[in-house]
């Protein structure tokens, strides 16, 4: 029963591999910068905005996820899978940098949030394991090729 399940979802997943490669690089960079929009104002919003969510560091799985979705979507948007790995790592260090303006910003702006290192360190765990999806999914998508 398991074998045909999984032989079922196989294609099912390369077809969706395929038409997200597929889409043209306009709309892409509207997806990514949407992204990055909905980030800042998640970021900046006031904190009193925010329900109150009792699970231990919780807020650091957010950050990451966050943070997974943004290198994801840079790596998309700028196809790294046909560059260099050394744009990765600027891609990476890019990624890195917006998370920490919006770290410094927090503190800055007097919102009642806080710059935390922690954050800085979660947001570059997601962007690492975001990166490394985006190339998994780009060779899987050229060995279909």
């Amino acid at each position: 029963m398991l074998g045909v399940v999984l032989q079922f979802t196989k294609p099912v997943n390369l077809h969706m591999i395929s038409f997200i490669f597929s889409i043209k690089p306009w709309i892409r960079k509207t997806i990514g910068f949407i992204y990055l929009l909905n980030i800042a104002w998640l970021s900046l919003s006031p904190s009193y905005n925010l329900p109150v969510i009792h699970i231990p560091y919780i807020d650091k799985v957010v950050h990451m996820c966050m943070y997974l979705g943004l290198a994801f979507l840079a790596g998309w948007i700028y196809d790294i899978g046909h560059h260099r790995v050394r744009f990765a790592y600027y891609l990476l260090a890019g990624v890195f940098m917006y998370g920490a303006l919006m770290e410094i910003l927090q503190r800055t702006m007097h919102n009642g949030r806080e710059f935390d290192f922690k954050d800085m360190l979660a947001n570059l765990f997601g962007a690492i394991i975001g990166l490394l999806i985006y190339k998994y999914l780009d060779r899987m998508q050229t060995a279909k090729g």
